[in-house]
């Protein structure tokens, strides 16, 4: 007969043969069931994810501060066979990093436009689920209560197409409290941006692969400077991950030849719609103000006669 902690592995065992994915969305799905010897290797691996866990088993333990045997029980709950397997996965991810539109821009013209339509909603619904299974439900909750936070200094900043997700979550916020800010992607606004950053900022980066030099650096110096660090990524980890205090990580998948943001601005829209629940009450007369203040401009604007060409 099994005592409770042999039917808790027993359970957790069962379990990892269900896991899939990335390693680390894998290490997400067990992050409650792992030892703190155990979350010590996570740690570890995060610091330089996935490329900390191309070395050998026992470098990867130093680096821990753990056994061998620990690092290797991790691997076994992570759904791998051995420290071969795992980082064989590793080894995919640092390819799949490396990915570039022009290798999988479509070779010609396809006329089957109902199979193109079919396709592409088979690999949303896949990416949404994805995303949503992705989603650790205390990671959102702290995320919200960060931003909903009246006390706090909320900026948001992306790359050269992820700062889209930044500008349209900045938007939406500053629509239902004041003091928040979107930063443009280019040197000069990065820069004047980390005068005002420090302990009481909550700083929300978008970095998707490739993962653009400029916003790892910045996010990077918004965390040095005190800010509260909320990455929102892909699959692969951006190099921020290991800095931030939550990441959530959205599916890249659609008709391609570009990653798709689809699933990036859903979490978004999802994030906004539990900070305004949140919040309650002051913003929603917050958002009764600008509302009044828009039919106001709009009444205005078609009192004006219209000029003809």
């Amino acid at each position: 007969m099994c005592n409770g902690t042999s039917a808790s592995r027993l359970a957790l065992m069962t379990r990892a043969i269900e896991l899939h994915g990335t390693v680390a969305q894998r290490i997400r799905q067990v992050r409650d069931a792992l030892a703190p010897g155990e979350m010590r290797v996570v740690a570890a691996l995060t610091e330089s994810y996935p490329t900390a866990g191309l070395v050998p088993i026992a470098q990867l333990a130093a680096e821990a501060g753990v056994s061998a045997p620990t690092a290797l029980r991790l691997v076994g709950k992570l759904g791998f066979s051995g420290y071969g397997a795992f980082q064989e996965a590793l080894r995919a991810e640092v390819q799949t990093r490396l990915f570039s539109p022009v290798t999988v821009y479509p070779a010609g013209v396809d006329g089957d436009l109902h199979s193109a339509i079919v396709d592409a909603a088979n690999r949303y619904g896949e990416g949404l689920q994805a995303t949503v299974n992705g989603i650790s439900a205390d990671d959102l909750a702290r995320a919200v209560e960060l931003l909903a936070d009246p006390t706090r200094h909320v900026v948001t900043a992306g790359g050269r197409f992820s700062s889209i997700l930044a500008t349209q979550l900045s938007r939406y916020l500053h629509m239902l409290r004041p003091d928040v800010v979107a930063v443009e992607p280019n040197s000069g606004d990065h820069m004047a941006s980390l005068i005002d950053i420090d302990a009481t900022t909550v700083a929300v980066v978008f970095d998707y692969r490739r993962y653009q030099g400029s916003t790892v650096e910045w996010g990077m110096a918004a965390a040095e400077r005190g800010a509260e660090l909320i990455v929102v990524t892909d699959a692969y980890l951006s190099p921020l991950a290991a800095r931030a205090a939550t990441v959530f990580a959205t599916s890249h998948l659609g008709p391609g030849p570009f990653d798709s943001m689809a699933h990036g601005f859903m979490f978004v829209e999802l994030i906004v719609s539990l900070v305004a629940t949140h919040l309650g009450g002051p913003a929603r007369d917050r958002l009764a103000a600008f509302e009044e203040l828009q039919v106001r401009e709009e009444g205005r604007r078609g009192t004006r006669p219209t000029k003809l060409p």
